[in-house]
């Protein structure tokens, strides 16, 4: 199938180099057959990379449109900023071709509401590029949970502070404004935990959390910004099962960063991408778990993601990192913005239904108001 990528930045990079896993292991589903970015000599210089990669060089275009016209693409993956998503999403679908949206799913719950509503209207397979899902080492640690390998799990524990030094996060100031992120930290890094919590151990009940924005300034040494976007949060949560769970993300952190994700249960302890630990103190590394759990699946995340758009296109499968999914993911984080606006707990299924959205207003108010 003829595949295209819309936005040759950092990330297509992650994107291509799951396209030349699956070259290597014979398991091809896509030609990158064309590449837009509104940077013509970003596009050319990726287009490239492609062909070194490869081994064919794709078409290069600087408006996605006239990509869709000209190409007969079967499918895209867009890789744009999260305020573009929709927008983009709705174009491809009314021209005919399956999206593969890079995390998060939409800049907000509403927006991600229209996007599977407009992939249904249009008969269209809509998948996300969830990496925390994706990928032998995920797929594995899910498996092994919902089998049963820790027990019931009772508490997860999540820490993610980096020390930017009051800089942009990947090098982007628009990460750190909600008009063009949805949010800060908790957003672009928070919908990866929240999709993986959820897809570990089921619903996410309610939400209580605090945020702030403490770095009134960032700068690249060039550019200056005020962010709009929270740079802390501290979270708690309950899942539908019982099990409860404390989430921390700043990109306020000096001096010490601090990462590390913890789930325990009645049996056990698992440490995503590490190892288990049992209650008798047995350790089964992660290789032992992939092998158990995730014998089959590849083992690059970016690389699975295309086999599930594939998948999904030809045989009608349910991908692990559905819309529906992405949807979840993303109101959790959305609960947790809510909760701290109003005070109060927060109900995930209130902000998937859009039954509150009194933060999500702040962001539509703030991205209608940059556009021309």
């Amino acid at each position: 199938m003829k595949l295209g990528f819309i936005g040759c930045g950092v990330i297509s990079v992650a994107h291509l180099e799951g396209l030349a896993h699956l070259k290597k292991l014979n398991k091809q589903t896509f030609e990158l057959t064309a590449v837009c970015d509104l940077r013509l000599e970003r596009a050319e210089a990726f287009a490239s990379e492609v062909e070194k990669q490869l081994g064919k060089r794709p078409e290069v275009f600087t408006d996605y449109r006239v990509m869709l016209d000209q190409q007969g693409l079967d499918a895209v993956s867009i890789l744009l900023d999260h305020d573009l998503h929709h927008l983009v999403a709705e174009d491809c679908f009314a021209a005919g071709v399956h999206v593969q949206m890079q995390k998060p799913l939409a800049i907000s719950p509403s927006f991600g509401r229209k996007m599977s509503a407009d992939a249904k209207k249009y008969g269209k397979i809509l998948t996300l590029s969830e990496p925390s899902v994706l990928g032998a080492s995920n797929v594995a640690m899910v498996r092994a949970v919902k089998e049963g390998l820790i027990g019931s799990v009772y508490m997860m524990i999540d820490y993610a502070a980096v020390t930017l030094e009051r800089k942009f996060f990947a090098g982007t100031a628009w990460r750190h404004m909600k008009g063009r992120a949805g949010a800060g930290w908790i957003n672009d890094h928070g919908v990866h935990r929240t999709h993986f919590f959820t897809e570990v151990n089921g619903p996410i009940k309610e939400v209580f959390a605090y945020t702030d924005i403490f770095e009134k300034q960032l700068s690249d040494g060039i550019n200056t910004i005020t962010p709009t976007g929270e740079d802390t949060s501290v979270t708690v949560f309950r899942f539908e099962n019982g099990g409860l769970g404390h989430w921390m993300c700043s990109t306020a952190a000096h001096g010490e960063k601090m990462g590390g994700v913890w789930i325990y249960g009645s049996n056990g302890c698992l440490r995503p991408g590490q190892h288990a630990v049992m209650g008798d103190g047995q350790v089964i590394p992660m290789s032992e778990l992939i092998e158990r759990y995730a014998q089959n699946v590849v083992d690059d995340p970016f690389a699975h993601s295309y086999v599930e758009l594939a998948e999904a296109i030809t045989e009608q499968r349910r991908p692990i990192s559905s819309a529906e999914r992405g949807l979840e993911a993303l109101s959790v984080v959305f609960a947790a913005l809510e909760s701290a606006t109003t005070g109060q707990p927060v109900r995930v299924e209130e902000i998937i239904h859009g039954e509150k959205h009194v933060y999500e207003d702040t962001v539509l108010e703030e991205m209608n108001a940059g556009r021309p």
